[in-house]
């Protein structure tokens, strides 16, 4: 068998689906070590520690693995200047095990959702990404982004508004160790408004 303990909020499932070894096979500690490396570079836990147990049936040994998770979640802001609108500013904010279908606390199930917000007198760039790494149970990722950007523009002395909104779905599947295949598709709508003589 392979017993996890210490996941309280990420799902036996998200972890069992990273792992090399599976219960019932011969006892691999190449494997074993393959699936400690891959638990922590998916950054939930701060630490991963696996080791094996005396089962009841003879010659049989059970894999534990033990987890310390870390925080699922961050968020940065940030400032800058620009000689076109002076000051600007930046929000991200990012949960990496991310739960949609779990409220209030939204963590788990290995989703990933980036929300991101940068403005300016002259310019706003909104957008939400989120990506679900196992798309209906298959090693096949979805991920979904929406956006929405306004720009202005001064040119002899009218005042050009851009706006922007749509978004992005795709899917992207591992075809090889070091080979991906993607297919995307994107829409967008595009408003152009002129303000003259303002």
């Amino acid at each position: 068998k392979i017993e996890i303990k210490g996941n309280e909020k990420t799902k036996d499932r998200v972890i069992r689906r990273e792992l090399a070894v599976y219960p019932g096979e011969i006892y691999n500690m190449v494997s074993v070590k393959i699936s400690k490396q891959i638990l922590e570079q998916m950054e939930y836990f701060s630490k991963v520690d696996v080791s094996s147990e005396d089962s009841d049936i003879v010659g049989h040994k059970n894999l534990v693995i033990a987890l310390q998770e870390q925080s699922m979640s961050s968020a940065s802001i940030g400032a800058g200047f620009s000689s076109v609108e002076s000051i600007v500013g930046f929000v991200e904010v990012k949960m990496k095990n991310f739960d949609l279908f779990n409220p209030p606390t939204f963590t788990g199930a290995g989703q990933k959702l980036q929300l991101i917000a940068s403005f300016g007198s002259l310019y706003q760039d909104y957008e939400i990404n989120f990506t679900e790494p196992y798309f209906m149970g298959k090693k096949l990722a979805l991920g979904v982004s929406l956006f929405h950007r306004e720009e202005d523009y001064d040119s002899l002395n009218d005042l050009y508004n851009e706006t922007y909104d749509g978004g992005t779905i795709s899917l992207t599947k591992l075809l090889r160790r070091h080979l991906k295949g993607s297919v995307s598709y994107t829409p967008e709508v595009v408003h152009v408004s002129i303000n003259s003589g303002y």
